[in-house]
């Protein structure tokens, strides 16, 4: 269409974002001041379950006895699961590289801002000011580590997700600060791996916008584990001892807290400041970037995706606006809705969720069923001697179908798909309870809570 589209930032929406509008015959640039991917790829996502894989595969070895598999001496090095971290990162970034160049789309390295409702000014790595001109611009910031007041500052021994990752040694002990998403997967991978982790979190408990049985299981499993979790506590300061370099977290109603490192899991600042948005008068809060439902702003031709519009801060909600701001921007018209985005937790045990909790439909004043079957009662499950956990199906009762399904237990992340197009397309009981499983797999345990909603489980003690 030989229409010019300009992206700020390329992280899972924006490289998203200039693919698509790059296929649909954009002439598209990218401009990114760090690396391509983002957060999700390069201090988030995908490193995240890398270590956390390379510390799942460290607690099998040690548990192989129970499969008649007799290991000899094992052992980890967290350097060298560092290392391997590092290479399939690496992997990725050059294949969104090479997907830029495939698709002829022009990269520049360095800070955009807008200047103009369709030009775009791009300071780059060698303080060259470059000026960029537009038919449409999609903004795809992200979003950065949160890092409240009373932090004294980030670095050495007080870190954010980001430096977690890249730590030269796995601490002995470790406080995490804040019961977020990324605070329970950090406290499970340190705690796999034999840390002694301490997790303080202001909220009477964890993971607040899950269903509260989710919320309450990973709890006990998390203590079970040795994890100690301090709710209704407030961090009122951090310090640092001499000359041992622990760091002291100063915790009210509470003794101190003394550890090797502090780990900062307080939620997501979106990245705003710098990006011009008052030199064209787009309308935005600390909550982020209005957008509409085609993800354009205020402002016509300029949209808006991902974690910098608040919404939903996922790396697949982030793509899925890119898809539609690239759509757009080309001349279409697509529009984008958020009532079945699924969330996926990769703590120990997994969690992922999608649609309404059973907490939340009572309160929008639905007669609620649920069914529930738990991992203990499914072959697979037992052979793969992951049997912690179930699955919960939230049933509007008046019309007879799926709202909400919640998963805690082996492999939940892939488990949820099934759900997402169960609430997706409002399907009802009666023709889910149609759909064939295949055996033996943890999949069965969707179906055997699918019929417990209709008080029909075959395998329910």
């Amino acid at each position: 269409m030989n229409k010019k589209v300009l992206i700020i930032g390329a992280g899972p929406g924006g490289y998203v974002a200039a693919i698509r509008a790059a296929r649909l015959g954009g002439e598209v640039t990218v401009v990114e001041k760090a690396e391509v991917g983002g957060t999700c790829l390069n201090w988030g996502c995908i490193p995240t379950k890398s270590l956390l894989q390379s510390a799942k595969l460290f607690k099998m070895v040690q548990e192989t006895r129970k499969f008649g598999v007799y290991c000899g001496d094992w052992s980890f090095r967290f350097d060298k699961m560092v290392e391997a971290k590092n290479k399939i990162v690496s992997t990725q970034a050059n294949g969104i590289k090479s997907l830029f160049r495939k698709n002829k789309i022009r990269f520049i390295k360095g800070k955009g801002s807008l200047r103009g409702p369709r030009t775009v000014e791009v300071q780059g790595e060698d303080g060259q000011i470059l000026t960029e001109s537009a038919d449409a611009i999609i903004l795809a910031t992200g979003s950065e580590a949160l890092i409240p007041s009373f932090v004294p500052r980030v670095g050495d021994r007080i870190i954010t997700t980001t430096e977690a990752l890249d730590l030269d040694e796995c601490p002995k002990r470790i406080a995490i600060i804040g019961g977020s998403v990324a605070g329970c997967e950090f406290a499970s991978l340190f705690n796999t791996l034999g840390s002694k982790v301490t997790m303080v979190e202001m909220l009477p408990g964890i993971l607040p916008l899950e269903d509260q049985e989710v919320s309450d299981h990973l709890t006990y499993r998390m203590q079970k584990a040795g994890i100690e979790i301090l709710t209704g506590r407030r961090v009122t300061a951090l310090e640092r001892e001499y000359p041992s370099g622990a760091v002291i977290v100063k915790v009210d109603q509470s003794d101190n807290i003394k550890a090797d490192y502090c780990l900062l899991a307080l939620g997501r600042k979106l990245c705003t400041e710098g990006l011009g948005l008052e030199n064209v008068g787009i309308r935005y809060s600390a909550k982020g970037i209005e957008v509409n439902e085609r993800t354009e702003t205020n402002v016509p031709g300029i949209y808006a995706i991902g974690d910098v519009t608040g919404t939903l801060l996922l790396a697949h909600w982030a793509s899925a606006q890119g898809v539609v701001a690239a759509e757009n921007a080309l001349g279409q018209s697509t529009r984008l809705d958020a009532d079945a985005v699924p969330s996926c937790i990769f703590s120990v045990p997994e969690i992922a969720s999608v649609g309404l909790s059973e907490g939340e439909a009572r309160k929008r004043g639905m007669a609620v069923k649920v069914g529930k079957m738990a991992f203990r009662f499914n072959g697979m499950a037992n052979a793969l001697m992951e049997t912690d956990g179930f699955i919960k199906v939230v049933v509007d009762e008046k019309e007879g179908r799926i709202v909400g399904v919640h998963i805690i237990g082996p492999h939940a992340s892939d488990l949820i798909s099934e759900g997402t197009l169960a609430v997706k397309k409002k399907m009802a009981i009666a023709e889910m309870k149609e759909i064939i499983h295949a055996h033996p797999t943890l999949s069965e345990t969707m179906q055997e809570a699918i019929f417990s909603s209709a008080g029909m489980a075959i395998h329910a003690m």
